[in-house]
């Protein structure tokens, strides 16, 4: 029985050497690229990136202003709570509470539609990106692309071709 065995594992490692071999003497055509450098460097991403400043930069603004008027309000209020009333302290307090609560969800939801906004941003660009490879790696011939490598000889990286034929876009 053991024996049986013994062959047969033998003749599965022999036939799968063969077929290894066999690929391994296949020419292929290999390139990498960097992915974070295609997305930061390309133009789309810049004018993208300028373009979602411009559109969330009053909110922003509104935002800034309105945390530098609570804050002032909370100093003021810390300063002055000795001095006022009971019923000033608590209305002034309760105020302060509200306005903070819809501060911290005004920008929460800021966030939120940024992040959105980037990963629309992101999905969009690399789409665009991934169709620009395709034709890369097809005009140049690469048989297998790889994205974002441990390690690759700067031989074989096609990141700026790419970047070039994105600006020519």
């Amino acid at each position: 029985m053991n024996k049986l065995l013994v062959t047969l594992v033998s003749a599965a490692l022999l036939t799968g050497g063969a077929v290894f071999s066999g690929v391994a003497h296949a020419e292929m055509k290999i390139a990498v690229i960097k992915s974070a450098r295609l997305l930061q460097e390309s133009p789309q991403y810049r004018r993208a990136q300028a373009q979602m400043k411009a559109d969330f930069a009053d909110r922003a603004k509104a935002l800034e202003t309105e945390a530098k008027k609570l804050g002032e309000d909370i100093d003021e209020f810390k300063r002055n709570q000795d001095v006022m009333s009971l019923s000033e302290r608590n209305r002034m307090e309760k105020d302060i509470n509200n306005r903070r609560v819809d501060f911290n969800y005004t920008e929460r939801k800021f966030r939120e539609d940024l992040q959105a906004r980037e990963k629309e941003l992101a999905s969009t660009l690399m789409n665009q990106i991934s169709s620009v490879i395709k034709d890369v790696a097809s005009s140049g011939g690469y048989d297998l692309v790889l994205q974002d490598p441990v390690f690759a000889s700067d031989t074989i990286d096609i990141t700026d071709a790419i970047l070039k034929r994105l600006e020519s876009q």
